[in-house]
């Protein structure tokens, strides 16, 4: 008789598959470390030259610190900086949530579609959409237009270079940035949970409250942190639409390295500004990463949501209103529910409806063969297209945008497919700081990194050169590969790189054969993120850039600084081609635009 086999323990057998794979998870983290070193030298060093210089160093003193705090004018700036970015904040997430819900429903029931209402405005140029409302608000613009016609109002509001007119235009650019993280964290959410708590007895409001909407918060964390971060570093919108009592740090930050020449104040203040963003980040309890919920740290906030939801539907009119809903369902027509449905999706189209007009307006205005732009024109022409073909400053300045954001767009998918890769095949203790390290570019306001690689790239002596400021949109542009890359790679089946290699493929023939075949769509989708997010850069080029480069957001920002010229309107036309070009090939297959 054969004697029985003696098999391990299920541990000691873990333990050897692990230290099995060991050597092999190491040498795919090796992917990642170009990618790393390359954020260490473009993004960690810049913000550590700019910390050192805002401290003097060698020889340390907070005198920069000491100016700032005392002066007046100083403060009051910031804290009108950090009151629009909460204003910002607020109003983007009154008018994000409801929507980024009308479009989860929507998507579940195979209308993804709508959705392209949101990332075609998210993918326009921040600069072409700054020139839309420039010319919406301005005193013949249409929106005066409508409201003298109408009777509403007896002269032109001053909507244009005030205060009002400012918010508008950033909560406009914001908005997508709000709505798309809540979106990608709503769709995941069965609604199978929601019926089943209305069904125990829950009630609409309270299955709410309690089921859906602490659900959706790690979405509205991510939201709320993007678009304060972004918005603290809003350069050309408050410039371009508001007032001179409307300056931002941002502003100050630009006029005291522009005018003053005053860089060492002009560090202390870009710090004061990453401190404020690491406050808010920690304040919220996350950004990007909060999309995945971690255990540590979140018994606290249960324990705080718990109360403020107990607080809420205990409230006389909630609870009011949740029995009328209740017995609405139980023993009436549902008249009531499906009032609130098509409530929903009423406001949800006016939000969809902002945000696409501006867009729409500035392609018929730019039809029209006026000398003064006006809508609706009263005649149609080609002259501005003309104007655009037939000077060679907008061309060639086209052209040397083209040439950045091609070679920056080749060099993070280089990186960033690497990187990607080993995070997410690689080991597990890699991955949640790899993503952090990656993923940070997006989090820092974009007057912070201006500034910190101003230094950097000075001392290099890349400081007006293309290959600088292909070093500088290549850092944000990694980001966005990693993020969308990382997403396509863990829906990927890991068993079908297994079973290439079982049958006698080497590593790399798996990648060339198996890998880059299954991942090309999320490959193509991240290779337009960072093209368009080269090709549309401004602030970061409009500090390293010098006067010896011109790009054409930089020709743009030059030309609607002083006058609303009409040739602009029909540039922002064909800018506002390339996301419509871009959006067949970012939709994911079988399934909505994913985030």
């Amino acid at each position: 008789m054969d004697r029985a086999v003696a098999l391990p323990p299920p541990r000691q057998r873990e333990r050897r598959e692990r230290a099995r794979e060991r050597p092999q998870g190491l040498a795919i983290a090796l992917l990642a470390v170009p990618a790393f070193v390359f954020i260490a030298l473009l993004f960690l060093y810049p913000l550590w030259n700019l910390v050192a210089l805002s401290l003097g160093l060698p020889h340390f003193g907070l005198e920069y610190y000491r100016r700032f705090v005392t002066g007046t004018a100083y403060v009051d700036t910031a804290l009108w900086t950090v009151a629009v970015c909460i204003l910002i904040t607020a109003c983007c997430l009154v008018l994000g949530y409801p929507t980024a819900l009308f479009l989860s429903n929507m998507a579940k029931r195979g209308h993804s579609y709508l959705l392209a209402l949101v990332v075609f405005p998210y993918l326009t140029s921040l600069l072409v959409r700054t020139y839309a409302w420039m010319v919406l608000l301005s005193d013949d613009g249409p929106i005066n237009g409508v409201l003298l016609a109408t009777g509403l109002v007896s002269h032109p509001l001053k909507l244009l270079f005030s205060t009002s007119g400012a918010m508008i235009g950033m909560v406009h650019i914001m908005l997508p940035i709000m709505i798309l993280p809540i979106y990608a964290v709503m769709y995941g959410i069965p609604d199978s949970q929601m019926r089943a708590a209305t069904a125990l007895g829950g009630g609409p409001v309270r299955a709410f409250l309690k089921v859906f909407l602490p659900q959706s918060l790690p979405g509205v964390r991510s939201g709320c942190t993007l678009v304060f971060a972004i918005s603290l570093g809003f350069y050309i919108t408050p410039a371009a639409l508001g007032s001179p009592k409307d300056t931002m740090l941002s502003n100050l930050i630009a006029s005291l390295i522009g005018g003053a020449l005053d860089f060492k104040f002009a560090a202390a203040i870009s710090v004061v500004t990453l401190v404020v963003t690491l406050c808010f980040y920690f304040l919220v309890g996350g950004g990007l990463g909060s999309l995945r919920q971690e255990r540590t740290g979140e018994r606290g906030r249960t324990r705080l949501w718990g109360a403020a939801v107990a607080a809420v539907e205990n409230a006389p009119i909630v609870s009011q209103l949740g029995k009328a809903l209740w017995r609405r369902r139980i023993g009436r027509p549902r008249i009531l529910p499906d009032l609130g449905c098509w409530g929903l999706a009423a406001y949800s189209s006016v939000i969809l409806l902002f945000l696409v007009t501006p867009s729409i307006i500035v392609i018929v205005m730019s039809f029209s063969g006026e000398d003064v732009l006006g809508f609706p024109p009263h005649s149609w022409s080609l002259r501005w297209y003309k104007a655009y073909f037939d000077d060679p400053t907008w061309l060639d300045a086209t052209w040397v945008s083209c040439k950045i954001a091609v070679m920056s767009t080749a060099l993070a998918l280089l990186l960033g497919t690497m990187a990607a890769y080993a995070l997410v095949r690689g080991p597990r203790w890699l991955r949640n700081p790899g993503y952090a390290l990656l993923l940070a570019p997006l989090m820092v306001p974009s007057v912070v990194m201006a500034v910190g690689l101003f230094g950097v790239l000075a001392s290099w002596h890349l400081l007006g050169t293309v290959p600088g400021i292909l070093l500088a949109h290549t850092t944000v542009g990694l980001s966005y590969v990693v993020i969308i890359l990382g997403a396509t790679l863990m829906g990927l089946d890991r068993r079908l790189e297994l079973a290439s290699m079982s049958l006698g493929a080497s590593h790399l023939r798996t990648a060339r054969r198996v890998i880059l075949p299954l991942i090309m769509p999320g490959i193509v989708a991240a290779g337009i993120f960072a093209f368009i997010n080269s090709f549309d850069e401004v602030v970061v080029t409009s500090f390293i850039a010098s006067l010896r480069i011109e790009t054409l957001p930089l020709k743009i920002w030059e030309d609607i600084r002083y006058a609303i010229d009409p040739t602009v309107a029909a540039i922002s036309a064909m800018l506002i081609m390339i996301p419509l070009i871009a959006l067949p090939f970012i939709r994911r297959r079988g399934g909505p635009i994913r985030f």
